[in-house]
């Protein structure tokens, strides 16, 4: 007896972002917790009183089932689990929850299934609610997409020539990978020389918990520092773009 196959599969997911198509449809770009990032189309998402309602609105948790077609996946249900709406009241609240999804949209290209950043996404949407510090929950989603793409940066040892550093040293370079070794980094053009508070204040953010950063007072000129190198970092080892948090957030305040 032959097995019988099923073109409908559920996946839970939130909305990184969304195009009109055509008349009436939107493509929609989700980060789901068993697929990754994938791209469906919503038919009829555009009429009023859609099936889908708020469902397909940033930021909202939510259980989906698909239809498998020749092109991509057809959205075909939609029901919200969790619908972050206080986050809509805070301008910087807001932005702060679309930068994570705009950071996860550039750092993951399609079906690379990674449940931990879908749990995390969800960690930074409830923190947000609680803490206003968002430059600091802006650098540790940063370091924890990092982590979980797999090059963290190396700080206790030069990312060159691997020795271990008996102390902090003033160089960082993005294409090594990390702190380098006062011989190493006279190679490299893309090095950054920063003072030893500097580069204490980046091994913290890199090596502490979410809650130990929280606690770390950054002046606006140190954490202008650290927004662009950790950006620069990211942008280099995901070969795109990745725009620091206060250009994001200027960009919308010069929009609004």
């Amino acid at each position: 007896m032959m097995k019988t196959t099923t073109r409908y599969w559920k996946d839970q997911g939130i909305v990184l972002k969304s195009i009109n198509f055509g008349e009436l449809d939107r493509i929609i770009t989700l980060f789901t917790r068993k697929k990754g990032k994938i791209q469906v189309v919503a038919k009829g998402a555009r009429k009023v009183g859609n099936r889908f309602g708020p469902a397909l609105d940033c930021p909202a948790i939510s259980n989906f089932m698909f239809y498998e077609s020749r092109g991509m996946p057809i959205l075909s249900q939609a029901e919200i689990v969790e619908c972050y709406r206080e986050i809509g009241k805070k301008t910087d609240q807001w932005v702060f929850a679309n930068y994570l999804l705009f950071t996860v949209d550039r750092c993951y290209e399609q079906e690379e299934p990674d449940e931990r950043i879908f749990e995390t996404i969800l960690f930074y949407l409830d923190l947000s609610m609680k803490c206003e510090n968002y430059s600091i929950l802006s650098l540790k989603f940063r370091i924890d997409l990092i982590r979980f793409l797999g090059f963290l940066p190396r700080i206790q040892f030069c990312a060159i020539c691997g020795k271990r550093f008996k102390k902090i040293p003033p160089g960082w370079s993005a294409s090594s990978g990390g702190m380098v070794c006062e011989k190493c980094s006279s190679s490299k053009t893309d090095i950054h020389y920063l003072s030893s508070e500097m580069m204490s204040l980046l091994a913290k953010i890199l090596i502490f918990s979410c809650a130990s950063c929280l606690s770390i007072q950054l002046q606006e000129n140190q954490f202008a520092y650290l927004d662009r190198i950790i950006s620069e970092f990211l942008t280099y080892h995901v070969g795109k773009r990745i725009t620091e948090w206060k250009i994001f957030l200027e960009r919308y305040q010069e929009a609004s």
